[in-house]
């Protein structure tokens, strides 16, 4: 005779593992606490693409600006000296700039690796708001709780399934 259960009977509430948490919410929260990760880092890397991109815009409107003055010297009348003058000037600017734009390009770049590493290790060390090691040691409790669950179950024979 098997026995069945009523369907007005009241919800089983999930077993408290002992240290406030419990263990049917751990799977949530540790994937909850996972996407924010990955989101706090999505908005490092997208902060820093907008760094990197406005200073390459700077960059290339500032040689714009160079290039432009160069070109209204250069349709004017000038002496063989001048034009020598104009193209070291050029390359000199040029030179610079480039030193500079990967100066600013390397230094936004680890920037944003910094806060994405921010994003990643207060978890490991934020148990005031639940961090990953409550929710870690939590995901033990279960599988420890599973494991005698399963080690009670007798052993199939070969090649069938459990039940």
């Amino acid at each position: 005779m098997s026995a069945k259960t009523s369907r007005n009977a009241a919800p089983r509430k999930p077993k408290d593992t002992g240290n406030g948490a419990v263990p049917g919410n751990f799977l949530a929260d540790l994937g909850r606490q996972q996407l924010a990760a990955a989101t706090d880092a999505a908005c490092a890397m997208f902060r820093g693409s907008e760094a990197m991109r406005a200073i390459q815009q700077q960059v290339a409107h500032e040689a714009s600006l160079r290039h432009q003055a160069a070109a209204q010297k250069l349709h004017g009348s000038c002496a063989p000296a001048d034009l020598l003058t104009i193209q070291s000037d050029l390359l000199r600017f040029d030179l610079q700039g480039a030193t500079q734009y990967w100066q600013q390009l390397v230094t936004a770049a680890l920037q944003s690796q910094i806060e994405m590493m921010a994003s990643a290790s207060h978890l490991l060390t934020d148990e005031q708001n639940g961090g990953w090691k409550s929710a870690l040691e939590n995901f033990q409790a279960v599988m420890a709780s599973g494991n005698r669950f399963f080690a009670g179950m007798p052993e199939a024979p070969a090649g069938q399934p459990h039940a």
